[in-house]
């Protein structure tokens, strides 16, 4: 059995090719409901919920994974780490999959930062120069950072996130004005993206460069477009040393040259 950690849309997609290619059972671990209804497919067992280290050796041993692919989002630099630590210890491969960075253009207003600390301070500063206006499109598992910003208090943010009950839950919880939530399911064209942006008179656009899949490269040209300040969360350092591919025709590659040393 091969196992895909699928924390993204196209993680989910890669399981279906690995499931196509392989012609072996394919289990595939999301963290949320919808995720699952969304990974469900023939020949695919889903697991949902989070899983520390213990837990992924357990699957790995109960399952009889040989394989593990880790096509978690980009940004989530904890679950590849402790995936690869998992893989490690149990003794079979572990292959990364990361789809692309969009390019980033040459553009005067935009703005690099380490993590999301560093974004809520520079967003804070930025917007206090101009009309005090911030738009998040950084998601929900980082929100708690930017709710509690001492840099952001007297800012107006926006923040679009997933319209799950579990999010809005957690938005209510850290005390954000519904007021202030825009929860649709992306990614935006970027007429969508340049409608919001400019009707919440947005200063700062913050965002990760997740790729062409997460819709960065419409954000980026809406933002532009509107002479935005943009802040980038640059993306966590790769796992280093450890197979990686960007596409699902570089696993079906991998897999037919049978000195890969993923079977």
């Amino acid at each position: 059995m091969i196992w895909v950690i699928a924390g993204t849309l196209d993680g989910r997609n890669l399981a279906v090719t690995v499931r196509e290619t392989t012609g072996e059972p394919v289990f595939v671990s999301v963290v949320s409901q919808y995720g699952a209804q969304l990974a469900a497919h023939e020949g695919i067992e889903v697991h949902t919920g989070r899983l520390d280290k213990e837990a992924m050796k357990e699957l790995i041993a109960h399952k009889g994974i040989r394989l593990l692919i880790d096509a978690s989002h980009p940004y989530a630099a904890i679950v590849t780490a402790t995936a690869r630590e998992a893989a490690a210890d149990m003794g079979i491969p572990f292959l990364r999959f990361e789809r692309k960075e969009v390019p980033l253009p040459a553009y005067d207003k935009l703005h690099h930062v380490s993590n999301e600390v560093e974004a809520a301070e520079l967003a804070g500063h930025l917007a206090k120069s101009l009309h005090n206006r911030i738009y998040l499109t950084t998601g929900s598992k980082t929100m708690h950072i930017f709710a509690k910003a001492a840099a952001l208090v007297d800012t107006e943010v926006w923040t679009r996130v997933l319209p799950t009950a579990e999010v809005l839950t957690m938005m209510e919880e850290l005390d954000v004005s519904p007021k202030k939530i825009i929860a649709m399911q992306g990614p935006f064209s970027y007429d969508m993206n340049r409608i919001m942006f400019k009707d919440t008179q947005a200063d700062v656009v913050v965002m990760k460069n997740s790729g062409l899949v997460g819709g960065s490269d419409t954000k980026l040209q809406a933002a532009i477009d509107l002479g935005l300040h943009i802040i980038v969360i640059d993306r966590p350092e790769p796992a280093k040393g450890a197979m990686t591919i960007s596409t699902a025709q570089e696993f079906c590659d991998l897999w037919e040259d049978k000195k890969s040393g993923i079977h």
